[in-house]
């Protein structure tokens, strides 16, 4: 790893693989509960249960490929190894996750549900722990690391919004739209094939730096369980890792709740077509390309956390309102009216989420800095994983609370635009709008506690930086004693 700048060629290779993950959270999130709550009958509660199952076992096994990525020695390196084996089984799994057996009912249909829902997340942590990993190491610089994870992020969202056209776009051009079972079939093919390419030709585009990536310390213990628990609450023992955690475990319950609705809200709340649902999709693009563009430099202006919580405080205004004032009476009522106002909210909230994801991601690379400072050793696989771990624990909360809304609120299935009664659509409304943004206030409190800014990374780097210098023999085999002065770990 170093500080030096990345070629353009590689940033590119390292993000093209953000398109596999894009695309595959937002067919996940946006179809996955309509399909088997809306089509297949599933109760919700069951729905939203299978989902936290699949994401809590995933979790699971997220940190233990992170501590495996970061202690694996082979010709490709620590990474790529994981990188090429994920594709087919991550393609196979997603497509069976849309084909159960007709017939099926109830428990067995949810156990189908869980089965394959957990074995498609394994598949995507295969790939997702050990490429956001990689991301880490390609560069050590406090804002090369934002501008790495900004192309991850802009190449993610070119997968999620392009998942969303080519969905929606698909229903609405087949008979039946989203409520025949079949049409389903067709959406999953498409957003496999796409996902295991990109995955591909991510690790292939990126080996090129294997041979300048740091390689595991040759005396690192080899890899248990007990070990493996020993690295985590090291990695727990961070108070800045600690915050964003929690802030992240806050707002993905929030982003849970959102996004298993939206399909309810977009269909039966605000009545809208198959295929004006699909233009929603056209915001994000742009919305994540003004990010790209200016999160680095808000990171300049203001650092990390300031940037954080203005893109959170900006989620917790634009989501609701629109919603709040339709309940209030103060909204157009028709689609066609509320339609340009909620293409503008839609790509407010696409910009602040790209800003609050590059910021994340770009943090957790440099509290992995500050772990390496007290610690002696790097470990973004395990930080990353854990990271993630909270996410899915969080969004699988957010599903759960979805699933339950819906059975509470008595909302029905095989249900069919303007035929819901009103009095459970202003229920939905209520959960999708005000309530489900009471986690994101709590995630701005803990983001408010994160400590590491410029000023202090860049102490981090020069400490770091002497004890490498420390610890590379000189001409006679002896260790440096070149840096000036002991090299004092910081507070954690």
């Amino acid at each position: 790893m170093s500080s030096e700048r990345l070629r353009v060629g590689t940033k590119l290779g390292f993000g093209v693989g953000a398109v596999a993950e894009g695309a595959i959270y937002i067919a996940f999130n946006t179809w996955n509960f309509l399909f088997y709550n809306q089509v297949l009958g599933l109760s919700g509660t069951l729905a939203g249960i299978a989902v936290t199952i699949s994401l809590v076992l995933d979790g699971i096994c997220e940190p233990i490929v992170g501590s495996l990525s970061d202690r694996w020695r082979s010709k490709l390196g620590r990474r790529h190894p994981f990188l090429f084996a994920a594709p087919i089984p991550l393609a196979i799994s997603f497509f069976l996750l849309y084909a159960p057996p007709a017939g099926l009912n109830g428990i067995p249909l949810f156990l189908w549900f869980t089965v394959f829902a957990t074995l498609h997340r394994q598949a995507l942590t295969l790939y997702q722990i050990p490429h956001l990993a990689l991301g880490a190491e390609l560069s050590s610089d406090y804002h090369q690391r934002s501008i790495v994870m900004s192309y991850s992020t802009l190449f993610a969202v070119v997968g999620g919004a392009g998942t969303f056209f080519y969905g929606w776009t698909w229903f609405g051009s087949h008979a039946g739209g989203s409520t025949a079972r079949g049409n389903y079939v067709g959406l999953a093919i498409g957003v496999a094939v796409i996902a295991a390419i990109t995955i591909f030709v991510s690790a292939w585009f990126t080996r090129d730096q294997i041979s300048r990536l740091r390689q595991p310390a040759a005396d690192a213990p080899r890899f248990s369980l007990g070990q493996l628990a020993t690295e985590i609450r090291d990695c727990l023992s961070n108070a800045n890792y600690r915050t964003l955690l929690l802030g992240l475990f806050a707002l993905s319950a929030t982003i849970g709740v959102l996004e298993t609705l939206q399909s309810y809200v977009s269909l039966f709340f605000w009545q809208f077509s198959e295929k004006t649902i699909r233009a929603f999709g056209l915001a994000s693009p742009p919305a994540f390309i003004l990010a790209f563009i200016v999160t680095v430099k808000l990171h300049r202006k203001y650092d990390k956390r300031k940037t954080l919580i203005g893109a959170l405080w900006l989620t917790a205004i634009i989501v609701p309102t629109p919603i709040t004032l339709r309940l209030l009476g103060l909204f157009p009522s028709t689609a066609i009216g509320a339609f340009p106002f909620l293409m503008l909210s839609t790509f407010m909230y696409y910009f602040a989420s790209a800003v609050m994801m590059i910021t994340v991601l770009s943090a957790l690379a440099d509290v992995a800095d500050e772990h390496e400072l007290n610690t002696g050793r790097r470990q973004e696989g395990v930080f990353y994983a854990a990271r993630t771990f909270f996410q899915k624990l969080s969004t699988g909360m957010g599903h759960i609370l979805a699933g339950l809304a819906i059975d509470i609120i008595a909302f029905p299935t095989h249900a069919k635009p303007g035929e819901v009664a009103q009095d459970v659509l202003t229920k939905l409304g209520l959960v999708q709008g005000p309530l489900a943004m009471l986690p994101a206030l709590v995630a701005i409190y803990f983001y408010g506690r994160y400590a590491i800014d410029r000023k202090k990374h860049t102490e981090i780097q020069r400490q770091l930086a002497a004890r490498h210098v420390q610890q590379t023999p000189n001409e006679s085999g002896q260790a440096s004693d070149r840096a000036a002065g002991p090299i004092e770990p910081l507070p954690i």
